[in-house]
């Protein structure tokens, strides 16, 4: 089912109630002919009025295509700052899903870049994997459990009997086919120098799971910065990097027979 598209602030309702508000920006001539998807991490719930958007004022979002997505969280709780877009994901994942595909038809891009810090760069790669496309992910800190952090006992355990609460599957259980000979999704992650946990405890057994393989890229940026802080300039470098490597890595998977792919969108993580 096609998602109508309609650039702006807009929403999707799920049955529950609950609210997904998201904003596609769309210049009159991109610079290029991808789809950026951006995704934030935990908010400060205490300074902002919901909704929450990563890198709304991004120089690069008056020359691409950006399609900026809140937490659904964040607009039914001032209780959690951080809900990993799993509120609703039922029906909230398969109509983001449709909407990228929708805007890619319209405009006739030929990619998507999921973009994703830390319990957003969770949601990036879930979506990723997900949209069964040839896409890059673009992370920051991912998370692979979000069990295993301190945020899930207060920021998303007091909300675990609300209805649609998605299943936090982690990221290394979603991988089992990603990797698959000739499809060309490509994954490049970053960690801040002062991110041991979060590069250890997280980003590792993703590298591993993947099998270190060539559709995988991962960056320690020496920047003397802890979670959740990279520099303009450092995005801007490992964003432009990860495309060069990503088109290249399509361009060589071109040439290999593509095996059919399972439909991803549906149903609960």
């Amino acid at each position: 089912m096609e998602v109508a598209v309609k650039t702006g602030r807009s929403r999707f309702v799920h049955s529950a109630g609950y609210v997904l508000e998201y904003d596609l920006a769309v210049p009159e001539e991109p610079v290029s002919s991808y789809l950026h998807v951006l995704f934030h991490g935990a908010s400060r719930i205490e300074a902002h009025t919901p909704p929450v958007f990563a890198r709304r004022q991004w120089t690069r979002s008056a020359q691409e295509a950006c399609l900026f997505v809140c937490d659904p969280i964040h607009m039914h709780t001032k209780g959690s700052n951080c809900g990993w877009f799993l509120l609703g994901e039922n029906e909230f994942l398969p109509k983001l899903l449709e909407l990228r595909e929708s805007v890619m038809a319209e405009y006739g891009f030929t990619g998507c870049v999921w973009h994703g810090l830390s319990s957003g760069g969770y949601a990036a790669l879930k979506y990723w994997m997900r949209s069964g496309a040839d896409d890059l992910a673009f992370v920051i800190a991912p998370h692979d459990d979000p069990k295993q952090l301190w945020q899930w006992e207060r920021y998303a355990v007091p909300f675990l009997d609300l209805p649609a609460w998605g299943e936090p599957v982690p990221t290394t259980r979603q991988m089992d086919d990603w990797l698959t000979p000739g499809v060309a999704r490509y994954l490049h992650a970053v960690v801040s120098e002062k991110e041991a946990y979060y590069a250890l405890e997280h980003l590792r057994p993703i590298l591993e799971r993947a099998g270190y393989s060539d559709g995988v890229r991962a960056v320690k940026l020496r920047n003397g910065r802890d979670h959740g802080f990279i520099a303009d300039a450092d995005y801007e470098t490992q964003l432009a990097s990860a495309i060069r490597d990503w088109e290249a890595y399509r361009a060589k998977a071109a040439i290999a027979p593509r095996p059919s792919q399972p439909d991803r969108t549906g149903g609960r993580a």
